[in-house]
């Protein structure tokens, strides 16, 4: 574990990318291959929120081995003076609602639970390892990569889960234009934790909204998370760049931390 440690903070790149893989690898065995099909009556989303729960506790359990649990914005609320940036994403996730939600009582509150896991479990490895791996980059570079990452990690759908191409391939360019944006939000607050919030809420309206979005509206929700993201990124991330420097490997492979995002 110490040497990945040492490689991911001397090929920040290549440290992610693995990271994301292997994130992957273990969300889809847990789903698939290890874990029985969990979808009692009672709790329609319990193999998600159990597969999600244990990959999120594999992810903690990382950070909190390497000492990245408050830099990387994991256990710290951040800067509280700052959550209200959260609000502009927050409206267009529950714009998603205007439809209605549709489904019994016990299934919307299956999908909100099971979904606020899922919530936890991306945000805590995206725009919490990830993109604390990514640092080193700068704040631009840094969260091109995690929205890319993000992106592209949801082919997943594609490969695993029986998702249709085209479906897949506009999840993959809606969700890294949202983790673009995302991790903005992470560098301007120095916590994942409202992302969470708003990760949540925003799949649950989706998911359980009677149809989708007109197309107009996507390409609305598009822009806006590109332009927002950048916005964040140039009035917010350079007050970073000392922390995002600070996370290096020193020549024993044991990362120096000069400070924490609260």
């Amino acid at each position: 574990m110490h040497r990945w440690k040492g490689h991911v903070g001397r090929h920040p790149l290549w440290g992610a990318v693995e990271f994301t893989l292997a994130w992957h690898v273990v969300l889809v065995l847990l789903a698939e291959v290890i874990l029985p099909p969990l979808a009692p009556s009672w709790f329609p989303g319990l193999g998600a929120t159990v597969v999600n729960a244990v990959c999120f506790a594999g992810v903690w359990g990382i950070l909190h081995r390497w000492g990245w649990l408050r830099p990387s914005g994991v256990a710290v609320l951040g800067r509280l003076r700052r959550w209200w940036l959260a609000l502009p994403m927050l409206v267009v996730a529950c714009s998603y609602a205007v439809a209605g939600i549709e489904g019994s009582t016990t299934v919307v509150a299956s999908a909100l639970v099971s979904l606020l896991w899922v919530s936890i479990n991306e945000e805590i490895y995206s725009r919490g390892m990830v993109q604390q791996v990514l640092s080193p980059l700068g704040p631009m570079r840094s969260a091109i990569g995690v929205g890319f990452l993000f992106g592209v990690g949801h082919l997943q759908n594609y490969l695993f889960f029986d998702a249709p191409l085209d479906d897949t391939l506009w999840q993959m360019l809606s969700a890294a234009l949202f983790g673009f944006a995302c991790a903005g939000l992470r560098f301007a607050i120095g916590s994942v934790w409202p992302m969470v919030v708003v990760h949540g809420l925003d799949d649950f309206f989706q998911i359980r909204s009677p149809g989708a979005a007109p197309d107009w509206w996507q390409v609305c929700v598009y822009v806006f998370h590109a332009t927002f993201g950048v916005w964040l990124l140039r009035r917010y991330g350079s007050g970073d760049a000392p922390l995002a420097r600070s996370i290096r490997a020193d020549p024993d492979g044991r990362p120096e931390q000069t400070g924490a995002l609260d």
